[in-house]
């Protein structure tokens, strides 16, 4: 499978700005599900759904999803799909997680950064979280980014750990390498 099956078109442009509303939305689901419930003008007790957290689970399974698909149209196992679409979707989960970034900024918080040795797990959970959900956002935004442009029909395929697919190298079945 050298050839990549995407080219770009008029549809590009559209697509790629339509990935990063979802990123966007994936970034703040809160804000982004109080202001959908504030636009449709639903209170609570006429609400379906009255958890954020829907807003984060439903990304990130639509997220392993899309990975299953292109992990399949790259060639690659059902198996072998199916594992990275559960590596892609638990990486999401992490990336969409709920975080109240005016965390960061509160006066006690920053007081943290004073007595380091004493509160590391206060630390590590107001400056160590936002760190871990950003830099999964970044990479997950980033390899959907690249699947969408020519050339990246197999990205979810090349992430790591490496999947050979068949016909690659000697090994006929494909497998995770280790």
């Amino acid at each position: 499978m050298s050839q990549s099956n995407i080219s770009f078109n008029i549809w590009t442009l559209p697509t790629l700005a339509l990935w990063l509303v979802f990123f966007i939305v994936g970034l703040l689901p809160e804000s982004a599900y109080w202001a959908a419930r504030v636009a449709g003008g639903v209170v609570t007790q006429n609400a379906i759904i009255n958890s954020p957290s829907l807003v984060t689970l439903f990304l990130a399974l639509y997220l392993a999803f899309f990975a299953h698909r292109r992990c399949l149209d790259a060639g690659v196992s059902r198996e072998n799909a199916l594992a990275r679409a559960i590596q892609v979707g638990i990486l999401a989960l992490i990336a969409f997680l709920p975080y109240p970034f005016y965390l960061l900024l509160a006066p006690g918080n920053l007081s943290l950064l004073g007595t380091m040795l004493r509160n590391i797990d206060e630390l590590a959970a107001v400056f160590g979280l936002p760190v871990a959900k950003l830099l999964a956002w970044g990479y997950l935004l980033l390899t959907v980014m690249r699947s969408q442009l020519p050339g990246g029909d197999a990205v979810f395929a090349r992430m790591y750990p490496k999947i050979v697919r068949e016909g690659e190298g000697n090994n006929l079945d494909v497998t995770l390498d280790e």
